[in-house]
């Protein structure tokens, strides 16, 4: 009866539940702050992996198409094609200026931004379809990157056949174009796959459920 009488005693314990209660709160405050920052990464992610996949999806029958043994002097469009949109628009100038600033610079700061999105795919979503987005984004990139060495090369072709015009074939001689040609088909090749890996896992409405969980 002491004890139900003192009042120190009640402060101290309805003091104490108080506390309790306020870090319950907090940790849920903090909870649902991780799941909430969580749900915009994902969501922000997809946004921008979604549009590239369906940039691929618009061009996938040229860049997929069988090509014939011979330079490619129309690559500098299909690049155009594959940056055809709000996030990558800036970069179709890279192609047309290759090598120039500031367009080069800006080239290479949007291959890392792809290559740290590649990454953070594989940490903010769940196996399977992170390793298979991630896959796609890291090709994607490759495949962009091929493409602009090898316009280099093909410009450096054309300028010196406005000095001496020559055939392909002559041209071939002077300069390791069908070896760069190589790399790039490898690198399509390597984008074609990964594509295909998403279509057949349906990775586009498994990773919309993620969104939403």
């Amino acid at each position: 009866m002491h004890i139900l009488n003192n009042w120190n005693f009640w402060l101290s314990l309805i003091t104490a539940v108080t506390a309790i209660l306020a870090i319950v709160l907090s940790i849920k405050q903090i909870s649902l702050s991780n799941k909430h920052h969580l749900f915009e990464r994902r969501l922000k992610a997809y946004m921008i992996v979604s549009e590239l996949v369906g940039l691929y999806e618009e061009n996938r029958m040229l860049i997929e198409g069988k090509r014939k043994d011979e330079p490619q002097f129309a690559i500098d469009h299909e690049f155009i094609w594959l940056t055809n949109n709000t996030y990558m628009e800036a970069q179709s100038e890279a192609i047309v200026h290759p090598l120039e600033q500031p367009y080069h610079k800006e080239f290479l700061k949007k291959r890392e931004e792809l290559r740290s999105l590649a990454t953070e795919i594989r940490l903010i979503f769940k196996k399977p379809i992170n390793d298979s987005y991630g896959k796609f984004v890291e090709c994607y990139e490759k495949t962009l990157f091929r493409m602009y060495q090898y316009q280099i090369i093909i410009d450096k072709m054309m300028k010196e056949n406005e000095k001496k015009p020559m055939t392909p074939e002559e041209l071939q001689k002077f300069f390791p174009e069908k070896e760069h040609r190589t790399r790039m088909y490898d690198a399509m090749e390597e984008l074609k796959v990964s594509y295909q890996a998403l279509v057949d896992q349906k990775a586009d409405e498994k990773i919309t459920k993620y969104i939403r969980l």
